[in-house]
């Protein structure tokens, strides 16, 4: 007697837990390579400002530690967006590596954009210090998030609630780093209005793109 074929869960497959596997050991490499990249990591997540002195000592974009956490943050938020579109949203939601290809030109966006408005103005206002510390704060957020998506893949009865976790995280910290942006910039004397017109352009219009991406629905062939 044949069993009943059990179906599939899209959230489990192969190559999903080959991106979990690969963001553990990309971690696991930066603990054992730079472990005092964790405490920065903690200034940056809990404090207003990082100082001018950690900035001069820590700030460095192309260190390969930083760019490994980025990686594993992106690879977190696109998942957790791509199991809320699986879940929640219309037939048609963007292959996984959409959504994070999707997020990699919006980070990469942003910092051209941060470093294009302090050229154009011909001082900083606090742009490198915003970069360097949302940098960081997104790392954080990623690691936070790696945990909840893994349990939401393989864990469905606890799906639901381990999704609206992760969106109140996210949600949070997004709304802390707009915060924390607005601050620096009064810390430094720009215009309240430059900063409402930089978090529009640059912060809330690439989120409601990558909402409306996920939520996009597929217009059905018409029947002949």
């Amino acid at each position: 007697m044949e069993g009943i074929p059990r179906a599939s869960d899209p959230l489990t497959a192969e190559w999903a837990t080959g991106v979990f596997l690969s963001c553990l050991l990309i971690l696991a490499t930066i603990n054992l390579g730079s472990p005092r990249k964790w405490r920065v990591l903690r200034q940056a997540a809990f404090r207003m400002r990082l100082g001018r002195q950690t900035l001069r000592d820590e700030v460095d974009t192309s260190d390969r530690n930083l760019l490994g956490l980025l990686g594993v943050a992106t690879a977190a938020t696109a998942m957790l967006l791509w199991q809320v579109g699986m879940q929640y949203g219309p037939p048609g939601t963007p292959d996984y590596w959409v959504v994070f290809l999707a997020l990699c030109a919006i980070l990469g966006a942003q910092a051209v954009l941060i470093r294009l408005t302090a050229n154009l103005a011909q001082a900083d206002g606090g742009a490198t210090e915003y970069l360097y510390t949302g940098t960081l704060l997104y790392a954080a957020l990623g690691i936070a998030l790696l945990p909840v998506v893994m349990l939401a893949a393989y864990w469905p009865e606890w799906r639901p609630g381990l999704l609206w976790t992760g969106l109140v995280l996210s949600a949070l910290a997004l709304l802390y780093r707009w915060v924390r942006g607005a601050w620096m910039g009064l810390g430094e004397g720009v215009p309240l209005r430059y900063i409402f017109l930089y978090l529009c352009a640059a912060e809330m219009l690439p989120l409601a793109l990558v909402l409306h991406l996920l939520c996009q629905r597929q217009v059905p062939a018409p029947h002949t």
